[in-house]
């Protein structure tokens, strides 16, 4: 089984790099809140202006503001099919920028109070990149069009505003998002160890399960568990048992893929999610990884050694009946003399 390196991060910690769950899920349903929110009320809005403009002659500006009606209801339509969300939030910030533009330019300067509006959405709902991009645009384009100003003082107090709306729009959504993932590894991560918890395993279980009932892929479920752990504990206390359990999750995960997990099921007892090893690879494989972890952490006595069950996902199998057989793998381990590893 190939390591990875030492400098990479733990499974735990690369499976929240890459899901959106839960803190992707939550960022995701906050900007789906603020677009379809703003977005509802931009076209209920502009479309009375539709019928205002064409009724009062002006025709052009009426076919604007159609057009922006259009649009807008083209991306909150395609942002209700969640293959299509994070597309459709980008052509949000798009189109809100492009429509602001629109208006202040082509319609009416009064589109210099949308703006506003405007550059604090963008920070919501786009990347930092693209959202400091079209606010840069924004700023830049309605800035230079001295037309919609009343004076220099007008200009440059509105540009003052639309720079510290942006400033106070990076600075608050850079302190949301870090906060979000803090709370997010509270919620996913063991504390003492860093390994995932019991919610991370279960999503990432089921989602294996999925993934082998629409394309066949294989995974490999390992339930593990310390030898003897507790005389550790009960000999030189709970703070060298947590150092032990430590010192263990970090030669075990960086024995592992990227992509496999890892996570504490509760005490001494850990899980491992192999991604992609079906029954083959693990019998010529799991033996193998087992000789090189048991053993290699050093307790304040002896070596630690630990029992392991693995299961390989079968078809029509859900996460808690294979997570059952890989349990009472480890039970046999533990049964037929301990430091040793069965798959069911």
């Amino acid at each position: 089984m190939p390591s990875s390196q030492d400098s990479d991060p733990g499974p735990a910690q690369r499976h929240l790099q890459s899901l959106e769950w839960p803190v992707g899920l939550a960022r995701r349903s906050i900007e789906m809140t603020v677009m379809n929110y703003c977005g509802i009320t931009t076209v209920v809005v502009v479309t009375g202006f539709v019928f205002y403009r064409y009724f009062t002659g002006d025709t052009a500006g009426a076919l604007i503001n159609a057009f922006i009606v259009v649009m807008m209801t083209t991306v909150l339509l395609m942002g209700q099919s969640s293959r299509f969300r994070k597309a459709a939030l980008i052509l949000f910030g798009f189109i809100i920028s492009l429509s602001c533009l629109l208006s202040a330019l082509l319609v009416s300067p009064n589109g210099l109070l949308w703006a506003y509006l405007v550059l604090w959405i963008n920070f919501l709902v786009l990347p930092r990149s693209f959202a400091i991009g079209c606010n840069l645009i924004l700023t830049v384009t309605l800035t230079a069009s001295v037309g919609l100003f009343d004076s220099v003082l007008h200009q440059i107090s509105w540009l003052t505003v639309a720079v510290l709306i942006s400033g106070f729009g990076l600075v608050f959504t850079n302190q949301l998002r870090e906060q979000r993932r803090m709370l997010s590894e509270l919620a996913t991560l063991d504390p003492l160890t860093g390994a995932g918890n019991r919610r991370l395993m279960q999503h990432d279980l089921e989602k294996a399960v999925a993934e082998r009932r629409r394309s066949r892929r294989p995974a490999t479920l390992m339930v593990l568990d310390l030898d003897h752990f507790k005389r550790i504990n009960d000999t030189h206390g709970h703070e060298a048992g947590d150092k032990v359990l430590s010192e263990f999750v970090a030669v075990l995960h960086n024995a592992l893929r990227t992509e496999d997990g890892l996570y504490r099921l509760g005490g001494e007892e850990f899980v491992v999610l192999l991604r992609d090893m079906d029954a083959e690879t693990a019998k010529s494989n799991l033996d193998d990884l087992h000789r090189r972890l048991s053993g290699k952490v050093d307790g304040p006595d002896s070596p630690l050694y630990f029992s392991a069950g693995a299961a390989v996902l079968k078809n029509g199998e859900n996460w808690s009946k294979w997570l059952a057989r890989a349990d009472h793998a480890l039970y046999s381990a533990k049964r037929a003399g301990r430091n040793r590893l069965i798959i069911a």
